[in-house]
């Protein structure tokens, strides 16, 4: 029952403030160079970091509850194998693509051909990233704190709710991630922009007419995708926190951590495979190994 902070006045709320503020500053400029002179987004990398460090003593923690008999054998191999696949679909689905075929039609410029190749348009199954359900925690923790400054009992009883496990928490997170997921691609991707863009150089999708209907093609597909990258999301996010309240599996990281974790491992591979490329070492993602110089 002894407080942690021993005086509560405003020099321990201004040092508080000052230390947090110039933390947070010190954190990013940390990332910034890492993005810069490293490999990989920094920020990111920092995160990642400050979930794995966990991943030890989760392991120790596991193995003692398996010694001590308050787990059983099969109990942790059914465990691992739902890690392990729930893993694996984060790495199917986040590497899965929609490809749109592009055909550029045949330009002569002065003496020389340009275009007649065909290439693609690839499209992410989950185009948003973690970026929901970052987003949808945060507004749904909004009312909690609102809650600890208001002294009404109806506000205790929505703040009650709002917890992981119940389901109204759980119904109300699902329905943001997908709002979100919707939000943000519709935000960073512009299929309009994109059919123009195509149409200035020649391009266009076999069997669709360059313009509004390559457009009206292009959301149609995003729009299919990104409700599938909702579900999927939902499903990583609340599967933990349904197997921890309800079934008392100790799982010892949440969806949000497992999604920035694999996106992270994802996108700092396929950044080092491009440096080792561009360097003319042989890539490690296909042969399983770095080789030496050619």
């Amino acid at each position: 029952g002894t407080s942690i902070v021993i005086t509560t006045g405003w020099s321990f709320r201004l040092m508080t403030v000052i230390t947090l503020t110039a933390g947070t500053a010190f954190i990013m400029w940390l990332g910034e160079q890492i993005t810069e002179k490293g490999i990989g987004n920094g920020i990111s990398l920092i995160i990642f970091s400050g979930i794995v460090v966990g991943a030890p003593a989760a392991i120790i923690n596991t193995f003692r509850l398996l010694f001590s008999g308050e787990m059983g054998i099969f109990f942790v191999i059914i465990l691992i194998v739902l890690m392990v696949v729930i893993v694996g679909v984060i790495v199917f689905v986040e590497t899965g693509q929609r490809r749109i075929p592009v055909q550029y039609a045949k330009r002569v410029v002065g003496r020389k051909m340009y275009g007649g190749q065909t290439t693609h348009l690839p499209l992410k199954v989950n185009s948003a990233g973690v970026i929901p359900p970052i987003f949808a925690s945060s507004i749904i923790m909004f009312p909690a704190t609102i809650a600890n400054f208001v002294p009404h009992p109806w506000m205790k009883t929505i703040a009650g709710e709002l917890i992981p496990g119940r389901v109204g928490y759980e119904l109300l997170y699902v329905a943001f991630i997908v709002f979100f997921c919707f939000f943000y691609t519709a935000v960073t991707f512009n299929p309009v922009d994109v059919a123009d863009n195509m149409r200035k150089y020649g391009g266009y999708v076999p069997g669709i007419r360059p313009g509004k209907k390559t457009a009206e093609y292009i959301d149609d597909v995003l729009t299919k995708l990104t409700f599938g990258g909702a579900i999927y999301v939902s499903a990583v996010c609340v599967l933990p926190s349904i197997l921890i309240s309800y079934f008392n599996v100790p799982f010892y990281f949440g969806g949000t951590a497992l999604l920035i974790v694999v996106g992270v491992a994802l996108d700092t591979a396929g950044q080092i495979e491009t440096h080792l490329l561009t360097r003319q070492y042989e890539g490690f993602m296909k042969k399983g190994r770095i080789a030496r110089r050619r």
